[in-house]
């Protein structure tokens, strides 16, 4: 196959949307900043519209369109569980603080002892819908997002991918996980 077809393919998997109405279940991976992911991550974030229920567990989040995306969401009903790690709360740029009074959305964050035991997950889960996992936190250089200076380019973003899985089987799994982590007695209650 030549350079070109081999190209095409590339661009129109990166940029098919995936519908979790598909006769079969589909896992899709996207790689920024060649594909934007902040906007693949909105559109999936707002099929929990559905289901009313939202599992997040992400070490940064930087991302200001996401966190107003979460606090739309919210305030129409969808119940929003973000785990975190506690010490990259403290991140200077961190948007968790713009979540802590927003009704129907609830925080944990684990006890950060150090290099070996943080948080580290880059996840969501919607119920019956999606499974999102990858590399990619939620700040802007990450998702591909990022415009420094005027120059949107692929010089000011980090090289991510994000994993968008529509088994059930593989969202009840991940799910399980979540609620395991959430649990924990050593977690610390942000709200």
């Amino acid at each position: 196959m030549n350079k070109f077809i081999l190209t095409v393919i590339l661009l129109l998997a990166l940029f098919t949307p995936v519908s979790p109405k598909s006769a079969s279940a589909r896992t899709v991976t996207y790689f920024s900043p060649q594909a934007n992911l902040q906007n693949t991550d909105i559109y999936w974030l707002n099929k929990s519209l559905k289901v009313k229920s939202l599992y997040i567990a992400m070490y940064s989040f930087t991302d200001y369109k996401i966190a107003r995306e979460l606090i739309y969401l919210a305030h129409k009903g969808v119940k929003i569980y973000i785990y975190r790690d506690d010490k990259q709360m403290k991140d200077r740029t961190d948007r968790t603080y713009m979540l802590k009074t927003i009704r129907n959305i609830y925080i944990k964050a684990k006890r950060d002892k150090g290099f070996w035991n943080i948080m580290h997950d880059k996840i969501f889960i919607i119920p019956g819908v999606v499974f999102r996992e990858g590399s990619a936190n939620w700040s802007p250089s990450a998702e591909g997002a990022s415009c420094y200076h005027g120059n949107c380019g692929s010089s000011e973003n980090q090289d991510n991918n994000a994993t968008y899985i529509t088994n059930r089987n593989e969202i009840n799994i991940a799910l399980y996980n979540f609620r395991h982590i959430w649990d924990r007695k050593s977690n610390i209650n942000i709200n």
